[in-house]
């Protein structure tokens, strides 16, 4: 072979070689270490993001928001495509209104490839933000979280973390309804490390959470709170609760609390006193071993028990059922639970619905205290029938009373009406659902007439409303710890339902621990529970009859004397109400929204907000004459 023949064979061979080199290692990129060399190159030039789902709102039963999402945005950061992070970490500091070191810290840690810097920023911040077009800032959508009534209802509601994970209320009983399903976004980097958007960005669509329609009613439930922080104030009380209950269905109108973010109506357990002799005297009527005839000779107003005395606050003899109810004998009731023997006392208090959860949908609901007849002790049969040595809800207390009050039917509480999807289609519906028939029709008759008897001239006077038929009871349960009772502390409980005849509403208040001049529960919470049915009755007129002078007056004025349904505040409420009787909307403006909603609901003039803070604005405008709609419509904000 020639020379130069044979260099060229050389170069040739060489050549492919070369080209046999480049082919294999192009198959091995490319086909057999693709998804390696690929993944590495959608971490270096583009990532995936979730797209948050807009959660659903919370509505109370007239389909006011209690809690809804407002368009927000994410503000994300890659510190390692920010060479200069003190200018950037100052633009976002400035537009958002965080703090400039926090973010600097954040955008020093160049190792790291994602860093939230806001995560719900208003809208407009964000849009100027962009315009910055900041290195390694990128945007997502986002939502904020917010209550356009303020702190009403914040027990029932629950609350979101800065995460946006539901601690306590609906938000987490219901957080599968609420939630709904996120979706994913892709994005590449530009040269400059600045996030776009790429061709088919949107991976998978984000899917929008269902919204509850609860049963609470928002104006009574602002009634109620104004009407607990009043008890509890007057009466130097550590916390307390009201719950509401509509006994012809068993919903849920109203659950104060307080403090506001527990639920202390559905998981404090407490010790009812003589509240709970509405069970007592049921189940004697109920089992025919005592009418409303039965004389009760109280021997002094005391009863020898294992260990000691049973002893009445009263001392006297009762001539007949009626009278031993109405000044609460301790006494008498333990006569009673001797005449039905435990384990049909048992039987019926079970049947009430003690001991057992109510099923209501919140969280951690507590079942009380209820121990069965064989660990009871020689005298727990006469504790219990005075109301000791058992632990009840309030929740369970309300509903025992609707049980009489709606003749005889325990029915289980119903906080949830509906689920409804982002176009307000009906997606499931929560009916009223009766447990069972605790008593017959015609001893919750009896029952009725006992209980309006102790508003009326016993123990239960402070609930009193003339004109009205209001059936109640009081109770005072003694706290204890480790077994043993805590001198001076108590539960003060007032529990009763209107009209009597035709129960529209049943109201259960306690105040814990009042340190006042007393602590006995028609003093400390009859006075609550009066000023919540006044109310009620200003806004239902059809309650009140025809024929009662002093509710006609009721019927004139918004505000009873001495009412503590509406709260107190810089703006003078009792004068704007005035302007209802000329037949004119009322001057709101300045009013948090929890003020101007009870204004109007006391006017009988619906609403409907935007906005957050207090009211800018309201249309028709102050001291316009009442139209047939007789609607406001309210825009809140700050006040300048």
């Amino acid at each position: 072979m020639k020379p130069g023949a044979y260099k060229m064979f050389i170069l040739f061979a060489g050549f492919l070689v070369f080209v046999a080199l480049i082919v294999v290692k192009l198959v091995d990129i490319q086909i057999v270490k693709h998804d390696y060399y690929s993944k590495i190159a959608n971490q270096q030039h583009g990532f995936i993001r979730s797209i948050p789902a807009k959660r659903g709102s919370i509505f109370d039963r007239n389909l006011q928001p209690l809690a809804v999402t407002l368009p927000a945005v994410r503000v994300c950061a890659d510190p390692s495509m920010i060479e200069d992070a003190g200018p950037v970490a100052a633009r976002l500091a400035e537009v958002l209104g965080v703090n400039r070191r926090t973010v600097a810290g954040k955008l020093a840690e160049r190792d790291s490839r994602f860093k939230l810097i806001d995560r719900a920023a208003d809208v407009e911040a964000a849009a100027a933000l962009k315009c910055l077009d900041l290195p390694g800032v990128y945007f997502e959508p986002a939502g904020k979280r917010v209550s356009p009534m303020d702190q009403v209802a914040r027990n029932v509601i629950g609350y979101l973390s800065v995460d946006d994970r539901p601690l306590g209320g609906i938000e987490l009983s219901l957080d599968d309804e609420l939630r709904g399903k996120p979706g994913t976004r892709r994005y590449l980097r530009d040269a400059l490390g600045n996030a776009r958007p790429c061709v088919g960005a949107i991976v998978e669509m984000p899917v929008s959470g269902n919204s509850v329609v609860l049963t609470i009613d928002a104006d009574l439930q602002a009634v109620a709170e104004a009407a607990l922080d009043e008890a509890i104030q007057s009466n130097k009380g550590k916390g307390g609760c009201v719950v509401i209950v509509d006994p012809r269905c068993g919903d849920i109108l109203a659950l104060a609390s307080s403090p506001r973010g527990c639920n202390y109506p559905v998981r404090t357990v407490f010790e009812p006193g003589s509240a709970l002799k509405i069970c007592t005297f049921s189940t004697g009527l109920e089992l025919g071993k005592v009418d409303t005839t039965t004389v009760f000779n109280t021997n002094g107003g005391k009863l020898k028990v294992p260990g000691g005395w049973i002893r009445d606050d009263h001392p006297r003899d009762f001539p007949d059922l009626i009278d031993a109810l109405a000044f609460s004998s301790n006494v008498a009731s333990a006569q009673i639970a001797r005449l039905v023997g435990s384990w049909e006392f048992y039987r019926y208090l079970k049947a009430f619905g003690f001991g057992s959860r109510t099923g209501i949908a919140l969280e951690g609901e507590s079942p009380g205290i209820l121990r069965e007849p064989h660990l009871w002790s020689k005298r727990s049969l006469e504790t219990l029938a005075i109301g000791q040595e058992i632990g009840v809800t309030a929740v369970q207390l309300a509903m025992a009373y609707a049980a009489v009050a709606n003749g005889g039917t325990l029915l289980r509480p119903r906080l949830v009406k509906a689920i409804i999807d982002e176009d307000g289609n009906i997606k499931k519906r929560y009916p009223a659902k009766a447990v069972r028939t605790v008593i017959r029709h015609e001893t919750a008759l009896e029952m009725i007439r006992l209980l309006e008897t102790v508003v009326q001239e016993g123990t239960g006077v402070p609930a009193r409303i003339e004109g009205i038929r209001v059936a109640g009871k009081t109770g005072t349960g003694q706290k204890a710890e480790c077994g043993k009772y805590i001198e001076g502390k108590f539960h003060s409980v007032f529990a009763g339902f209107t009209p009597a005849d035709d129960a529209r509403y049943v109201c259960t208040v306690v105040v814990d621990e009042p340190s006042g001049w007393t602590h006995y529960g028609g003093t400390v919470c009859g006075p609550a529970f009066k000023s919540i049915v006044e109310f009620l009755l200003r806004r239902e007129k059809r309650l009140i009859p025809s024929q009662c002078q002093r509710l006609t007056s009721l019927r004139e004025s918004p505000l009873s004397q001495g009412s503590t349904a509406v709260p107190a505040s810089g703006v003078e409420l009792s004068s704007r109400l005035e302007t209802g009787r000329e037949g004119l909307y009322p001057s709101i403006e300045g009013m948090s929204l929890r003020e101007a909603t009870q204004v109007l609901a006391s006017a009988g003039i619906s609403w409907s907000a935007s906005g957050s803070g207090r009211v800018v604005r309201q249309d028709p405008a102050a001291y316009s004459p009442l139209d047939g709609a007789r609607t406001c419509s309210l825009t809140l904000g700050a006040m300048e």
